[in-house]
């Protein structure tokens, strides 16, 4: 009997493309976003769009109280956002709470801001992963960010030798916004690693369904 592949998508703004991808679709919690129905879904305030932070905590927490919501993101700093970091900070600090809280996997978007990051961590001490999505960094940030007990997800652009620190153990996949189906993805991995396209699906489907308790 042939060995099936599955393709785990773990952040992505599309629906699944076949009956192999098993998405977690991302929905960002603001104003005039489209509700899209999926069996496994992430709900965050992302930096670049703080416009109620109020209103948009309140609906994330009836959103995270939803089975189908396996994590709590994307949430996170970025620098190069028009928002305030104050506020950015204010608002990330809140959300990590709701993950504790609710016990949810963070799924986090950070731009150069990763020494506020690693300060975040060390504040709270969380029990739940936290999971860098489209991590394109160098080697030895995704050595520090391991070192911390952080995820890597990769997507379309990723360095190799950064790929080689976070496999087997601490790697992940995704397409985020990208045009690029995940199973161009899982190849690109698999080639960077030179390793069979099987053993790349098996590593990646038993580290997303430990992380976020998925029944896939």
């Amino acid at each position: 009997m042939p060995h099936q592949m599955l393709y785990y998508n773990i952040h992505t703004h599309h629906v699944a493309s076949s009956p192999d991808e098993i998405v977690i679709l991302n929905r960002i919690i603001r104003e005039g976003e489209p509700s899209t129905d999926a069996p496994f879904r992430s709900y965050g305030i992302h930096p670049w769009y703080i416009e109620d932070k109020d209103k948009q905590l309140e609906e994330l927490r009836q959103r995270l109280s939803q089975p189908e919501t396996v994590a709590l993101g994307e949430a996170g700093l970025d620098k190069l956002a028009a928002t305030g970091r104050q506020l950015q900070q204010e608002v990330f600090y809140q959300q990590i709470e709701l993950s504790e809280a609710f016990q949810k996997p963070l799924i986090i978007h950070c731009v150069k801001a990763w020494p506020e990051l690693l300060a975040a961590q060390k504040e709270f001490s969380p029990h739940m992963p936290w999971i860098i999505h489209g991590f394109r960094g160098k080697k030895k940030l995704a050595e520090q960010l391991i070192a911390h007990g952080f995820y890597l997800s990769f997507g379309k652009a990723f360095q190799a030798e950064a790929l080689r620190v976070a496999w087997p153990s601490h790697a992940l996949a995704e397409t985020d916004e990208s045009p690029i189906g995940i199973c161009q993805t899982y190849d690109r991995i698999a080639q960077a690693l030179s390793l069979p396209l099987e053993q790349v699906s098996d590593t990646l489907a038993k580290n997303s369904r430990t992380l976020f308790l998925l029944d896939k």
